[in-house]
């Protein structure tokens, strides 16, 4: 039996550069850190769909916010009000982020920084209103003071 070739494909060469722009895993280490683990894994979710990575992108931002959300109940239940806790915790979810999903998809340093403008802002606008809320709940008696 003899092998037929394709006609139907055509492998086009590739070229050595950058090909995608992709958040850098600095930026995914940043905002894990200073907003929440959600907010990295949302970051990493682009950069995997942009790169085609569909499920695996599902499988980032159902991480981060199973990880979110079941550390925010566990550091209420044992007390840990501190933002030390807060920020051990985060890190801890940013190294998971970085250094398991980004290595795995990203392994070679082959992409160009995308702006972290845009979801810096985004960011923002999400977290002043929760953070307002939160000081005018606790000047009014709504939620306990610490």
């Amino acid at each position: 039996m003899e092998l037929q070739e394709n006609d139907d494909y055509n492998e086009e060469p590739q070229d050595e550069g950058y090909d995608i722009e992709i958040y850098s895993k600095r930026a995914i280490w940043g905002f894990s850190i200073f907003f929440s683990t959600i907010f990295g894994g949302v970051l990493l979710m682009i950069n995997l769909r942009a790169a085609g990575y569909k499920s695996a992108a599902n499988l980032v931002l159902l991480f981060s916010i199973l990880y979110t959300l079941l550390g925010s109940i566990a550091l209420s239940i044992i007390g840990a009000t501190s933002g030390a806790f807060a920020i051990i915790f985060n890190g801890i979810g940013a190294a998971i982020l970085t250094e398991y999903f980004f290595n795995r998809y990203f392994p070679e340093e082959d992409y160009y920084p995308k702006s972290i403008a845009t979801p810096l802002l985004i960011s923002f606008l999400i977290c002043i209103p929760i953070v307002i809320f939160m000081i005018y709940a606790q000047s009014h008696g709504l939620v306990p003071a610490k």
